[in-house]
């Protein structure tokens, strides 16, 4: 993910996302009635959670308010129902403080009548330098071939000053006369006025009206030559004194008309995409991507460094000039039926009426906003869904009142309704009681928390600011979809247009091997492929996928497929001939790198070699041990069964499991593939027949031979059953195969002599205990070497129907915790649960607080207690077999434990203190708080030994934390009792204190709770700080009850310390061991 820009960055209006406002109808902080300048900086906090990055103030100067604003009487001087200029620059500084600029108007083309320049000009003499800041003329003649903007207001651009006794121009209202910027002294004036303004330190200015600045007889004057004359003079000025501002073109024009305000990057920074606006609607409404694709193949390219600014809604009506007559007709029909919701060539209405309060559609049509090429303008209230009133006049109906809550006024005044400036909207569905900022912010499912993430989104992929646009053809016109890249980042947007689910088939040939992400949720897609990618859309639905690289598995696949092929006529010439050389020093090395399972990627490779390898029989595969030598430090071995795949199988093979082929093969059978053969389905059907008749299979230097186990039969079914194979989607240093939804066999690449801990394990609790908390062991395959210990190459056990891992289910569940709190003011009862101590806190029920936000999520955590302690009950019970029968723990066992935490705290140190110089710069600081505390930390090792006894020893699991559990409804079952893979596996047989796996979980959700807080902050990094409470109030509730839970059921056994204080000691002794340990690792 990228980060945005910042305001350092003089591109910053590209990655911005504005957030037009009227500051009278914000928010009213003197209860006049009307909102103000204070109003409005008391309402920031708002502004910034929301995640807007530039604020557009509409005009707030002196003016007789008979164009809201828009009719200017003094540049220099705030309005003053508004506040006054203090408060301006106060409202600025704060603005700033909280990262965020501000733009206002600069409304060049005219002025009140009632400013001092035209009454001065009035009263002037015909031909005065004070006359001439106006245009002036003797008929109403003059410049006929310009259009009248309003005409259901007015019938002609001049009108008659009974004063000046001459007709003045106005492309507006005619209150409104235009400036004369044939008068060099007007520009000036103008120029002073942005110097003014950009001084106090204002970020940017929106010009109002640009096309109409000049007047030229026989021309329509709109876009002339002398207005990009005047336009360059204003930049020319503000690049020269006002580093990293930008203005903003208000010109309703179509966008090849618009194209030249940009000049060559020395006019307008950006521009309104008027025309685009109307067409989305149509779109929407025809369910037919046809108008926005036309209106943007009419769009020019514009420089580097300029921007399209893109909306739904104004303080305006929804615009329909830039459209033809008969769409316009069109629009009417489709969205105003009502013709008082029409005004001059528009329409009046909110966007939430437009869309008849959909939800659904409105969220379509903000995303299509937001991942436009353009810089996204959200309307005050249409973050919330406000209404409209189309009973009050000219464009006020969507001019009232923000709803900030249930209360009198919407919560925007406390005065009497009858002193607003205008009503507010009491509409049943859609007026203050029912749509407000209050009720929306406490609900993580609401319009308004939406918005914030849509935002927050946005912001974080700069692709949407500065990417290319690339639109799609599939044949489903009721689909729009378009890929956005900005260098390596690429972002597919799909948008269903149509009230019913599309199914929609993408050409994206180009991106195959690319794997989309859903960016709302993190969710993986499948990855694109060569044939036609197909989606299902529901009605009114989009996907935003960002597309990740190629896969190195792909690349892996390619680079083999160059290579020549290796004559593989027979096992023996492959392993045994001329072809082993160069599998052993080119291909295995370039092979096993790429691979997920292989735990040696960060040494290098000096050589492989084959040091056994034996054909499983029913099978054309063979199971390969390789011995890997690196540059520095011990060899591996690595199992690797392999196969030979030649013909159409092989064609498959290359399609569906690239990252499978070792090499290129040749026979008489013809050309194919020497790959992995867990990608073979008849050499892993092969194999569980392999432990099911205990067959046994002599190699070179030793012996595989499958054990079936006593709940084989069982397990595996009726025998006539045939049994599909599939690969487990999920591989880590492991590779699973699955056999029907009955049983899994789990590959161990990585082998050492000796029995794996999981096997060993497993079957001890199924075969002699009993314990069904653990999958029931089913068999197992092991090489015996003719001189050594047997080691085992896969486990077969029974597979357990469950909802997910404990891992993923309690990252969902803390997504959603967050989603919750985030929307919930920090309860100060909640701080007695984050300072407590751990064992108090687990000697009693859940407070309050965790009961009511943690929720749930308890039940799940006592339930893992619980499981935890049964599990260590089950390895503690007495037997004869040395390998788990309980030993107790000496005084002097106790010390040399220590000693040996002690010993591997002092290597994690020494690592860390090895490695800080290539430490990001924000751990350094960190890394050296720890390692400033080295002797503290050793020192801690040697509490418990002064306290007494640890218990017991006994087999515990060893590498014990929430990836290594499934929930199966209310309960749990353990997995993977392999052990700290790190360790040898002498040590990970050992027996331990259960304390170390109780450390491990504590730690587990330890890690969870912050890992979901980085996850649900990734957008807003700013909401860190105010949701870290509530991750150290899940953290602590959850450990608590799981401990509680774990006391409670392991009671008095004799493995745990008999003490709250040495329970207290010895649990802080391997927490601080677990974490050195991952440091480390």
């Amino acid at each position: 993910m990228k980060k945005p820009g910042t305001a350092s960055d003089p591109l910053w209006y590209k990655d911005a996302v504005l957030y037009e406002l009227h500051v009278r109808a914000f928010f009213d902080s003197n209860d006049d009635g009307i909102g103000d300048l204070q109003g409005l900086i008391q309402k920031l906090s708002y502004l910034q959670d929301l995640g807007v990055t530039c604020l557009w103030l509409l005009p707030f100067f002196s003016s007789p308010l008979k164009d809201d604003g828009y009719d200017i009487s003094d540049y220099l001087n705030v309005h003053p129902m508004y506040g006054t200029l203090d408060d301006f620059k106060t409202l600025l500084a704060a603005a700033h403080d909280r990262g965020l600029q501000v733009m206002i108007e600069l409304v060049m083309n005219h002025t009140s009548d009632q400013h001092a320049w035209f009454q001065r000009a009035r009263n002037a003499p015909k031909g005065s330098p004070e006359r001439d800041y106006y245009v002036w003329s003797d008929t109403d003649q003059k410049y006929s071939d310009a259009r009248i903007i309003f005409t259901d207001t007015e019938k002609s651009n001049w009108t008659w000053d009974p004063v000046a006794q001459a007709y003045f121009w106005h492309r507006f209202f005619s209150h409104q006369p235009d400036l004369n910027y044939d008068n060099p002294k007007v520009v000036e004036e103008m120029l002073n006025v942005v110097r003014f303004w950009l001084d106090l330190g204002v970020d940017a200015l929106r010009v109002d009206a640009i096309p109409y600045l000049v007047e030229r007889e026989g021309t329509s004057c709109e876009n002339l030559p002398e207005t990009h004359v005047l336009v360059k003079t204003l930049r020319q000025e503000i690049d020269a004194s006002f580093e990293g501002r930008m203005i903003l073109a208000e010109a309703n024009q179509w966008p090849t008309d618009v194209r030249p305000y940009f000049g060559d990057g020395d006019e307008f920074h950006m521009a309104f995409h008027f025309p685009l606006m109307p067409r989305i609607y149509m779109a929407l409404r025809q369910e037919d991507r046809l108008p926005i694709t036309d209106i943007m193949a009419q769009t020019p390219e514009i420089p580097e460094s300029c921007q399209w600014a893109l909306f739904l809604r104004n303080h305006d009506e929804l615009t329909l000039e830039m459209v033809t007559n008969d769409e316009r007709d069109y629009m009417y029909l489709a969205y105003s039926a009502d013709s008082r919701m029409r005004i001059n060539l528009g329409i009046r209405r909110r966007l939430a009426t437009l869309m008849d309060n959909n939800r659904r559609r409105i969220e379509l049509l903000n995303s299509l906003l937001f991942s436009f090429p353009g810089t996204p303008v959200v309307y005050y209230g249409d973050e919330i869904g406000m209404g409209d009133n189309i009973y009050l006049g000219d464009r006020n109906g969507v001019r009232t009142p923000m709803q900030w809550n249930a209360d009198r006024n919407a919560g925007f005044s406390r005065t009497l309704p009858a002193r607003l400036y205008s009503p507010v909207i009491m509409d049943p569905v859609l007026g203050y009681e029912a749509v407000n900022v209050e009720a929306q912010q406490g609900d993580p499912s609401s319009l308004l928390s939406w918005m914030r993430n849509m935002i927050a989104l946005r912001k974080l992929f700069r692709v949407f600011g500065r990417g290319s646009l690339q639109f799609l053809n599939p044949s489903n016109r009721k689909v729009l979809a378009y890929l956005r890249q900005d260098g390596d980042q690429r972002v597919l947007c799909v948008a269903n247009l149509s009230r019913f689910a599309q199914p929609v088939d993408l050409d994206l040939a180009e991106l195959e091997g690319a794997v989309p992400v859903e960016m709302l949720g993190y969710v993986d897609f499948p990855p694109i492929g060569k044939q036609p990618y197909r989606l299902t859309l529901g009605p009114y639905g989009f996907f935003w996928l960002e597309l990740h690289a190629q896969t190195e598995p792909l690349e892996a696949a390619a680079s083999h497929l160059e290579t020549s092929p290796l004559v593989a006529d027979s096992w023996e010439r492959v392993l045994d001939g001329a072809g082993r050389y160069r599998l052993e020093s080119v291909l295995l090395p370039d092979y096993l790198s790429k691979q997920r399972w292989f735990g040696g990627k960060a040494r290098r490779i000096r050589s492989t070699k084959i040091l056994d390898w034996i054909s499983v029989p029913d099978s054309t595969a063979v199971f390969a041990l390789v011995i890997i030598q690196y540059e520095r430090g011990d060899p591996d071995t690595y199992f690797l069964p392999m196969g030979l795949t030649f013909g159409k199988d092989a064609d498959k093979l290359s399609e569906t499991f690239p990252a499978a082929i070792i090499a290129p093969a040749i026979s008489s059978s013809g050309t194919g593939f020497l790959h992995d053969a867990a990608f073979d389905e008849a050499a892993c059907a092969a194999w569980l027949s392999f432990i099911e008749h205990a067959k046994q299979v002599s190699g070179r230097h030793g012996l595989i031979r499958g054990v079936p186990g006593a709940e084989f039969a069982t397990l595996r079914g009726p025998v006539e059953d045939s049994l599909a194979v599939r690969r487990a989607a999920a591989e880590q240093s492991n590779t699973s195969i699955v056999y029907d939804d009955r049983l899994i066999l789990k590959i161990f690449r990585r082998q050492q002599q000796g029995p794996n801990p999981d096997c060993e394990i497993g079957r001890y609790l199924t075969e002699k205990i009993h314990f069904d908390g653990v999958p029931p062991f089913a068999g197992f395959i092991e090489y015996v070497p003719a001189n050594g210990e047997p080691s085992t190459l896969a486990m077969l056990q029974g597979l357990v129907p469950n909802q997910g891992d404990g891992w993923k289910l309690t990252l969902e569940e803390l997504s959603r915790y967050y989603e919750h709190v985030a929307t919930t003011a920090w309860s100060e009862s909640g701080n007695a649960i984050a300072a407590a101590d751990l064992i108090d806190l687990a000697a009693q029920e859940p407070s309050g607080p965790a009961r009511e936000y943690v929720g749930i999520a308890l039940d799940s955590a006592a339930a893992l207690g619980r499981r935890t302690a049964l599990l260590h009950l089950a390895l503690a019970s007495p037997t004869d077999d040395p390998s788990f029968a309980p030993e107790p723990l000496s005084a002097k066992d106790v010390q040399t434990l220590l000693a040996s935490l002690q010993k591997d705290a002092a290597h994690a140190l020494d690592e860390l203190k090895d490695s800080v110089a290539q430490l990001p710069d924000d751990f350094i600081d960190l890394a050296g708080m720890v390692l400033g505390r080295r002797s503290q930390i050793l020192q801690s090792f040697m509490l418990t030994a002064a306290d007494g006894t640890l218990g017991q020893r006994v087999r515990i699991h060893g590498d014990y934390h929430l990836g290594q559990v499934l929930q199966v409804k209310t309960d749990y079952v353990i997995l993977d009792f392999e052990g700290e893979p790190a360790r040898p596996i002498a040590d990970r047989r050992a027996k331990f204190s259960p304390m170390k796996d109780v450390a491990g979980m504590v730690r587990s959700l330890s890690y969870a709770a912050y890992s979901g807080l980085i996850a649900y902050t990734a957008r807003r990094p700013e909401d860190w700080k105010t949701l870290e409470p509530w991750a150290r109030l899940w953290e602590r509730s959850m450990a608590a009850e799981f401990l509680r839970a774990y006391r409670k059921t392991a009671h008095d056994a004799p493995f745990l310390p008999s003490s709250d204080e040495g329970f207290r000691k010895v649990l802080a002794v391997f927490l601080l061991d677990k974490a050195l340990y991952e440091l480390s690792w």
